[in-house]
């Protein structure tokens, strides 16, 4: 895999310019380089085979779009981001992970919106400003894949979100297969409906995993062992 070497003519006072690299399809992989401090608007959109991407320890902005329907797998940035705005890796349904480390980080409305397979991460706010309801739902997931490293009011509000939507919640655990998410939901006992119900539901999707933890939530509910 060839990685892409940044022309320095489209850096300018630190930022990577606008449309830079849009909807290039021969780009695989990025290193944005250390000095870059801000990746404008539509950077990188569009390019569909873009995977990989490594971010520079001094990025402070992702700008609107800047990542939005590329190929992008992971999502690592560094303490210190100032701001991921709207939709800048939105529509990116190859992604998996995410990172946001540094609780003063901004993220954006749909910031990360459309990335139905990104299981697993962590975002230090815990949840957007002002967040729409699917993207709620998508930040409560990512807290359930690590609820550990979250801070109490956070994870107070993850654990509200999740009875007050727990058949969508689950709807959209069975349905994608998110065994970090289910992972978290088991660990702190969280459902407060009918678990059985969830074991036909994972058993007919062929979820063997959560199947599984979800038994494991039923058989201890039973003993008593578990406040529900």
């Amino acid at each position: 895999m060839s990685v892409l070497t940044i022309d320095p003519a489209r850096i300018r006072d630190g930022r990577l310019i606008e449309g830079a690299y849009a909807e290039d399809e021969s780009i695989t992989s990025v290193i944005i380089p250390e000095g870059v401090t801000d990746i404008g608007e539509v950077a990188f959109y569009g390019c569909r085979n873009l995977r990989e991407v490594t971010f520079p320890a001094g990025l402070k902005y992702i700008r609107e779009e800047a990542f939005g329907d590329s190929a992008v797998r992971e999502v690592i940035l560094h303490p210190g981001m100032a701001l991921i705005e709207e939709k800048a890796f939105f529509s990116c349904e190859s992604l998996k992970k995410l990172e946001i480390p540094d609780r003063k980080t901004a993220v954006g409305s749909d910031a990360f919106g459309c990335c139905y397979d990104l299981f697993e991460g962590y975002v230090a706010c815990g949840f957007p400003e002002n967040a729409k309801h699917h993207e709620e739902l998508q930040y409560t997931l990512l807290w359930c894949s690590c609820p550990e490293r979250h801070d109490e009011k956070t994870s107070a509000r993850a654990a509200a979100f999740i009875r007050a939507n727990e058949q969508l919640i689950m709807e959209w655990v069975i349905g994608r297969g998110n065994i970090p998410a289910m992972s978290g939901i088991a660990r702190y006992q969280l459902l407060e409906g009918n678990i059985d119900v969830y074991i036909q539901q994972a058993n007919l999707a062929g979820r063997s995993e959560i199947t599984a933890l979800l038994m494991s939530m039923a058989r201890h509910n039973a003993e008593g062992e578990f406040d529900l």
